[in-house]
């Protein structure tokens, strides 16, 4: 009995050495074995594509501009494509009901967030309730979203809780939203993907106990380098990639196209999003 057990753990172990070794193989003939080349907004890079995660259909030719220079989706795999932006303090005040008559559909607020220092305290952004009122009235619908730099699960909760704390039951058609991001020299930067992961599980979880749909935001460092994303697949992807088309690898449902973007009723300039609905 032991002599077959002894033959099955030396065969297992022998089989995994040339599976191993095949690989080390083809990665010597072909350095990007096992990976794709994606577009990252100024080059192809090459990633390693995280499993069970949905990958992006869309392409380039399916978008046009209209006469107005408005960017419009011409593909067959949504039922329709919404136009809509986010917005902080840093636009001070807003005509909703202009931005709303020209055509942006929906609004993601920001509620507030988390300093970056080393004490990383929160705060709320000063017209936080005042946009998220006047989206409302303007007839958009709305989501939220909160700064993150939490660096456990601890903090992470207590960001959600927080965010919460001021939408104060507002009712909201759209996720509130974890916008976590790398800030070079900041309490975060050297977070690893399980803990970042970690963390947007427990404040999403934290969102859906309060009986809000809950979302993650992330660019193309946290989403192809950071985030386990098939851990967040149960939420609403936000992803950033500005350009003429949603070049992200993964499929997400809401696409941030613009960093610099311009609307009726907003001062300066805004993010613009385009959210696509089946």
């Amino acid at each position: 009995m032991k002599t077959k057990l002894l033959q099955t753990i030396i065969l297992i172990l022998c089989v995994s050495l040339l599976l191993s070794g095949c690989a080390y193989i083809q990665r010597q003939v072909d350095p990007h074995a096992g990976m794709v080349e994606v577009f990252n907004g100024t080059s192809n890079v090459w990633i390693e594509p995280q499993k069970d995660v949905p990958v992006n259909t869309i392409i380039a030719d399916d978008f046009v501009l209209d006469p107005d220079g408005n960017r419009g989706y011409c593909g067959g795999e949504y039922s329709s494509v919404l136009r809509g932006v986010d917005v902080s303090e840093h636009q001070q005040e807003i005509d909703w009901q202009q931005a709303a008559d020209s055509g942006v559909k929906f609004a993601i607020i920001r509620a507030g967030g988390r300093y970056y220092g080393e004490e990383g305290a929160l705060y709320e952004d000063d017209f936080f309730k005042k946009n998220l009122q006047g989206a409302i009235d303007a007839g958009l619908d709305v989501g939220v979203y909160f700064f993150s730099q939490a660096i456990n699960e601890r903090e992470a909760v207590e960001e959600a809780e927080f965010a919460l704390s001021l939408i104060d039951g507002a009712e909201l058609k759209l996720p509130v939203f974890i916008d976590w991001e790398r800030i070079e020299g900041g309490r975060a930067y050297e977070l690893d993907g399980d803990t970042m992961t970690s963390c947007a599980e427990a404040f999403c979880e934290t969102v859906r106990d309060a009986g809000y749909e809950a979302g993650v935001y992330f660019n193309l460092d946290t989403g192809y380098y950071g985030y386990e994303l098939a851990r967040l697949t149960d939420y609403m992807f936000w992803c950033a990639c500005p350009g003429d088309y949603p070049y992200c690898y993964y499929a997400h449902d809401i696409w941030q196209c613009s960093f610099s973007g311009s609307v009726p009723g907003i001062n300066g300039v805004c993010d613009l999003n385009m959210m696509f609905i089946k």
